[in-house]
């Protein structure tokens, strides 16, 4: 784990990569979703591997993000989100290595309903038609053609370019500045950085970890 040179002007990162969807492939996905988070201009701050038994491994990552205050998730591919980009995208920017895609975070007070993720898997045939009713949004801003968009990527029907849209940006002299989901004031990084470590090490004093996160603890 990183906990140094925690720089608050850089935007910051969260790899998850989930051992029940990577299997073997488990070490070379994390470390290709560091070296792509680190490629992208973040600063990484944790890697999770959700445990094989959890329920719900996506929300797993998602709740370690939320506590670092992370901007963005990254991932190897879809299937570490079961092709659910929607579900990053409530609170975060989302980046996928394969293929390196971005997926900007939806802000629902700022999306007119028309515009907003499906409430259900689409099929091939809904994704078409949303495409041609969005044809003028940008995937990036409009969650609902972002969705029709990955769908359509997944069936191989359309083959997204091999550039992200931070990098088309820095090639037209642009600034790309990732969405900030303004987390509610909480434990500082480092304190949580910590505890995420206590959590590996069965000696760790957990009343003292407890006490750290808790409303007015000194950090």
């Amino acid at each position: 784990m990183n906990t140094g040179h925690l720089h608050a002007d850089k935007p910051t990162a969260v790899c998850l990569v989930r051992p029940d969807i990577s299997g073997l492939e488990t070490p070379r996905h994390a470390a290709l979703a560091q070296r792509h988070t680190e490629q992208l201009g973040y600063l990484w701050l944790y890697t999770v591997r959700p445990p094989a038994d959890h329920p719900d491994p996506i929300g797993f990552g998602l709740g370690i993000a939320a506590g670092l205050a992370a901007n963005t998730v990254v991932v190897y591919d879809l299937t570490t989100v079961d092709n659910t980009p929607s579900r990053v995208c409530e609170m975060f920017d989302l980046e996928t290595v394969c293929p390196p895609t971005t997926w900007a975070a939806a802000l629902p007070a700022q999306i007119d309903p028309d515009h907003t993720h499906p409430d259900a898997p689409l099929t091939t045939i809904e994704s078409f038609r949303i495409m041609q009713q969005h044809m003028t949004c940008r995937a990036l801003e409009c969650p609902r053609k972002a969705s029709a968009y990955g769908h359509l990527v997944r069936a191989g029907k359309i083959v997204p370019p091999v550039d992200t849209p931070r990098e088309r940006a820095a090639e037209r002299g642009i600034a790309f500045q990732p969405c900030d989901p303004h987390p509610q004031p909480g434990p500082d990084i480092q304190t949580l950085l910590d505890v995420l470590d206590g959590l590996t090490h069965p000696y760790t004093d957990s009343r003292a970890l407890a006490a750290r996160l808790s409303p007015g603890a000194e950090s």
